[in-house]
């Protein structure tokens, strides 16, 4: 209700003053309530002081004068309500059974967040008012700012504006709610007909650790070693060839204020639920009585400190949302917070005093059974151990006798020989991104582009056409997953999992894709560790490996994805979905178990040596805070060195093309009583880079006026997607798609206003105040790509690739300029076609019931 009026900002007004900044709704100005504490968040620019401190005011009155129109909360019921329609499916109904055995003897067993529909749907305007006056009071509250701006100013803004903010006299008592955890282990099991896996977590309950002195975060360093090596371990299990799991991992999280748990969680392979329970009671009594060795203490140590490194030497430049949750934790937990340089010297400090000793002591004390709770679910059919049969596996697999756990650690380099280096034959330079070009020998382009956006980060994207599409349809099975099953072997004389323990301590992601028209490489590190990651490229690209067991493993864990897929309402209607709009074209079928079955690994290995055989077409992209006479060699050693035969390739059109029909089909899928509606529109179109615009452009605008309508003005929905996009490839076309979830008696008449708005938009263009907030929001989104090193790499990558004018790319204005009501009018006609598209719409399968009357004001006229 704070966005739904407040005394100076009536009705939607907040909403409005933040889209008139250039702020979106959802991404800039949201809140969320836990079983705690309601947090909500806002940005506005800084640049103009005026609107900045606007924003101020619009916290002051959610704070303390939130009008609650009764109009207002008569529609925000029906918001509410789809809020809580979206959750609903096996997960929410398996968290149902099981939290009220994990808070057993607490009140926070009966009062989940978002509450029951019957009390959403009757709760009284008065009830409303009394919690708010009660509980949201300025003795409960603090504001956080954060941003470019002078904090003595702000904080003077802060106090003169909430100054009169005053509470309820007497205030409410608000004591804390503890948990109980000294009872007996607990055991909760659950079967779902939609659910697709087997999970087995292990909770033990503790009270809240809260982290306010250096001594505090030595034992949250010990407690993150633990898991750390714990999840190791498991992972390790997980990977051997018959082993029942097919992911796993071990954690601390806040339940609630007053209390945690230490989890344990695995998914099984259906039919092993008690292998999997078995290995996991195993594992905590191996490390109950033997503890961990120290060359995995040593691994996790260095994980531990790179990700603080990184964190500090980013912290200057961090998201302002990531600073401002750092001070809410402050506030609400006293989570110390002495700044990163202080942080990161009491890491270095602490870590090498934290010993096997102290990490040992706390797996045995993780390894006691009161305050446990074993949590099981699966799907329907799935037969479970009773609670008895639980607690009696666990009870005689402690008692087990196991040997100590075996670690091995590579102790070799990355590469054996570096390579033979290549040289930079041709030097460019591309005046509009100040951007370097070097085109090696062997063909290779490299576009370099030094920044300081980010203090060390450095981001590389590379590319080169022809990806699965060189592949005949007949063999496409065996390209599908080739970038899930090569990479996962390792590389040269590694396997992945020697590889992650080797380079321990590094902060390399790496990725090799062979996409539909293209192979691909993407990658992120810090400066320190630039040239292991390009040696680990290098190794990747030149010396794939293709492991039977490693490939025995993804089968079995695909295979497992793919049993219950069906079951699934959502992916579901995304395969219909799916097969509508592709003409059911063989590439675009769903996994199944049987799809699975066929992947071959000589094949895989077949194709991926040929996509990747021939390097000299590729160019890459790197921007970040790199030195070009330090980088150069780099990119000589391991980019110049690539094989190349001069072989010319580029993608084919493998015929994939929307049906060019009316198509409505709804999937009958699912007992929760929820739809999901996805309309689209689509057809070939020529592409021009303005085009592209103003497809944004309409976008934009739609997702403004659509959530207006369908939200704020019927209650009907909780968000709406809109995409519309001009596409090049494989063919030039439009496309434009809309998507929301709603109550099943409302689709068809949430359907028909979309129809209507388009239809609208298209006769006669859209409002001042619509092209207003759009074009504020292009003009700040530019202003903020423009330091982000993600949107350079894309930026350059487009103009490399389709040898776009990068001028024209990164000229904002030009946008700008097109956001006008006659091209949104000119756009929304081509864009939209009432004779052609497609609905999908997700009905349940079993019928609805009635549905109540609409509240008072949510009622109305809706266009036919």
């Amino acid at each position: 209700m704070a966005f739904n009026g407040t005394r100076r900002f009536p009705k939607l007004d907040i909403v409005n003053f933040i889209e008139r900044s250039g702020m979106k709704f959802g991404a800039d100005v949201n809140a969320y309530t836990s079983f705690d504490q309601t947090v909500y968040q806002l940005t506005v620019p800084t640049d103009d002081r005026a609107v900045m401190l606007q924003g101020l005011d619009v916290l002051h009155d959610m704070a303390g004068e939130i009008t609650f129109d009764p109009v207002e909360v008569d529609k925000e019921r029906g918001v509410v309500l789809e809020e809580w329609r979206l959750h609903q499916g096996a997960a929410f109904r398996i968290e149902d059974q099981r939290l009220p055995i994990l808070f057993a003897g607490s009140r926070y067993a009966q009062r989940l967040t978002i509450g029951l529909p019957d009390i959403i749907k009757t709760a009284k305007r008065e009830t409303l008012v009394r919690f708010y006056q009660d509980w949201y009071r300025p003795d409960l509250m603090a504001v956080v700012a954060t941003g470019d701006f002078d904090p003595a100013a702000v904080e003077a803004e802060i106090k003169a504006r909430f100054a009169d903010l005053a509470g309820p006299t007497p205030p409410r008592a608000r004591a804390p709610v503890p948990v109980p955890h000294d009872q007996p282990p607990a055991v909760t099991l659950a079967t779902d007909p939609e659910a697709r896996f087997t999970t087995v977590t292990i909770y033990d309950k503790l009270d809240h650790r809260r982290m306010i002195t250096e001594h505090d975060l030595r034992a949250t360093l010990v407690e993150r070693l633990y898991h750390a090596m714990f999840t190791t371990r498991l992972v390790e299990l997980r990977d051997e060839p018959r082993s029942p799991l097919v992911a796993a991992s071990s954690d601390r999280r806040t339940l609630t204020r007053t209390s945690d748990a230490v989890t344990r969680s695995i998914t099984v392979r259906e039919g092993r639920l008690v292998d999997g329970l078995h290995l996991l009671v195993r594992e905590l009594a191996r490390l109950e009585r033997h503890g961990f060795l120290q060359s995995e203490l040593d691994r996790a140590r260095k994980v531990a400190i790179a990700r603080y490194e990184r964190i500090c030497s980013e912290y200057a430049k961090a998201p302002l949302r990531e600073v401002a949750g750092e001070i809410v934790r402050n506030f609400i937990d006293g989570e110390l917070m002495p700044g990163p340089e202080v942080e990161l010297a009491w890491v270095h400090e602490l870590m090498p005093t934290i010993t096997l000793d102290e990490v040992d002591a706390l797996a045995r004390q993780h390894a006691g059974e009161t305050g446990r709770v074993i949590a099981i679910s699966a799907p329907a059919g799935v037969t479970l151990p009773s609670e008895a049969e639980v607690l009696a596996l666990a009870t005689a697999e402690a008692k087990a006798t196991l040997p100590p756990w075996k670690d091995s650690t590579p102790d070799e380099p990355l590469l054996a020989t570096s390579p033979a280096p290549g040289a930079v034959a041709k030097v460019d330079h591309l005046a509009a991104a100040d951007a370097t070009v070097w085109t090696l020998g062997n063909g290779i382009r490299v576009i370099v582009k030094p920044t300081e956006f980010a203090n060390d980060t450095i981001v590389l994207e590379g590319w080169q056409p022809g990806g699965t599409s060189r592949v005949p349809d007949a063999e496409f099975v065996h390209a599908r997953f080739a970038d899930e099953i090569i990479p996962h072997s390792g590389a040269g004389k590694f396997s992945e999992r020697a590889l992650h323990k080797l380079l321990a301590g590094t902060t390399i992601a790496l990725s090799l894709d062979l996409d539909e028209r293209a192979e691909r490489v993407s990658g992120t590190t810090r400066a320190e560790d630039l040239e292991t990651m390009m040696q680990l490229l290098y190794l990747r690209l030149t010396q794939p490996r293709h492991d039977r067991t490693a490939f025995e493993i993804w089968k079995a864990r695909r295979l497992e994805g793919a049993l219950h897929r069906a079951d699934s309402p959502e992916l579901r209607f995304t395969d219909e979905l799916v097969r509508i709009e592709t003409g059911d074209h063989v590439r675009r079928r769903p996994v199944t178990t049987d799809l699975i079955e066929q992947v071959d690994l000589a094949k895989v290995a077949s194709i991926w040596a040929d996509r990747f055989a021939d390097l000299g077409g590729f160019t890459f992209v790197i921007v970040g805070n790199v030195d070009l006479a330090a980088l150069q060699p780099l990119v000589e050693s391991y980019l110049g060195s690539l094989p190349a035969k001069g072989r010319k390739t580029s993608w084919k059109d493998i015929g994939l093309r929307r049906p060019a029909a009316r198509i409505e089909q709804t999937v009958l899928a699912g007992s929760e009583p929820k739809s999901r509606v996805h309309l689209s529109f689509g057809a070939p179109a020529k592409y021009t880079l303005d085009g592209d615009h103003d497809a944004e452009i309409l976008s934009a605008a739609l997702r403004i006026r659509l959530r207006e309508i369908l939200r704020e003005d019927m209650g009907g929905v909780y968000n709406v997607s809109v995409g519309a996009t001009l596409s090049r490839e494989p063919i030039e076309r439009r496309y434009l798609a809309i998507s929301f979830g709603c109550a099943p008696e409302n689709v068809d008449k949430l359907r028909r206003a979309v129809f209507a708005e388009l239809a609208a938009i298209a006769k006669s263009g859209i409002g001042k105040d619509i092209l207003a907030k759009v074009s504020e929001q292009f003009r700040r989104q530019h202003e903020t790509e423009l330091a982000e090193n993600p949107w350079w790499a894309a930026v350059l990558r487009e103009a490399s690739y389709y040898h776009t004018d990068l001028a024209r790319l990164l000229d904002g204005g030009a946008l700008l300029a097109r956001v006008t009501s006659a091209r949104v009018q000119a756009t929304a006609k081509r864009m939209f076609d009432p004779k052609h598209y497609i609905l999908v719409v997700l009905s349940p399968a079993t019928a609805p019931p009635a549905p109540p009357p609409l509240p008072p004001g949510q009622a109305g006229a809706l266009p036919q």
